[in-house]
């Protein structure tokens, strides 16, 4: 979702880029932690939506900072000091052109160098700039299980107790760099070619095949074992597509609103069930 700038909004611009061009400012509204106010082609300011953003904030600048010198592509850079903006944190960022590829497509030999240029990249020197794994919605707790179970519909409690029966073995899968979003407006695409990656937030130490199942969940499941470096990753990234759709719907019954289930359950239910029929 994109808006004009406000006039606040263009004040921040000025006094972080006094000599740089407000005209194409726009603002992205789409950001679960920050709005994004895009001054192209030069450079993007990312505001915290809450104190809790707000503290996470300079975390996430020095792992930006840390990616964009390990990786051989672009990810945004810190332009500018962290500064306050109507009481949460601001910063000044690079500009990554492009936009986001077009869903249910994609070569799967460019997704799989994405899995394999991430693999690549030492985890250990990062590990106190990356967040923790679940950051997003949280752990599964016994609780949080409970919770879900009574809320699914009968055909789908039996592969859901499949799937969190997993969650043990999954966590002894050694570490990698997870991006924890790898998709949609987050991976940038320039006349046909990768561009960069944003939005390093959720990055974690956890298990890559993640990285193949968000690419896949965006680009197309049917391609998972040509975007997996080997079969076990792949049987892996089916099982986390299955317990990322438990995740959401989890997070959908948990809302104080009277939640909307049919369409969700309608997208989800065959993820779920054929994450089940995975692990067998």
């Amino acid at each position: 979702m994109s808006r004009a700038a406000t006039v606040n909004e263009l004040q921040l611009a000025r006094r972080l880029f006094p000599h740089m061009s407000t005209e194409t400012a726009r603002v992205e509204e789409g950001g679960q932690f920050h709005r994004v106010l895009l001054l192209p082609p030069t450079a993007v300011i990312r505001m915290a939506r809450d104190a809790p953003a707000s503290a996470q904030l300079p975390r996430s600048v020095a792992l930006h900072n840390a990616l964009a010198d390990l990786l051989p592509v672009p990810v945004p850079r810190q332009l500018t000091e962290l500064v306050e903006h109507q009481g949460q944190a601001a910063v000044g960022m690079s500009y990554i052109p492009g936009a986001a590829h077009p869903p249910h497509s994609g070569d799967p030999k460019v997704l799989r160098d994405i899995v394999k240029m991430l693999a690549e990249v030492p985890v250990e020197p990062l590990r106190p700039l990356l967040a923790e794994p679940f950051a997003f919605r949280g752990p599964w707790t016994q609780a949080r299980i409970a919770a879900s179970y009574q809320a699914l519909p009968e055909d789908l409690r039996a592969p859901a107790r499949v799937l969190w029966g997993q969650l043990p073995r999954l966590a002894q899968v050694p570490a990698g760099l997870v991006h924890g979003d790898l998709a949609g407006h987050n991976v940038h695409w320039l006349h046909g070619r990768l561009s960069g990656i944003l939005d390093w937030d959720l990055a974690a130490a956890w298990d890559p095949a993640l990285n193949t199942a968000y690419l896949c969940l965006w680009h197309g499941q049917e391609l998972i074992d040509q975007v997996a470096p080997d079969a076990d990753q792949a049987h892996r990234a089916r099982i986390w597509l299955g317990l990322m759709s438990l995740e959401r719907f989890s997070d959908t019954v948990s809302r104080t609103d009277e939640p909307k289930l049919d369409k969700l359950l309608r997208k989800i239910a065959p993820r779920i069930h054929a994450a089940a029929r995975a692990v067998s």
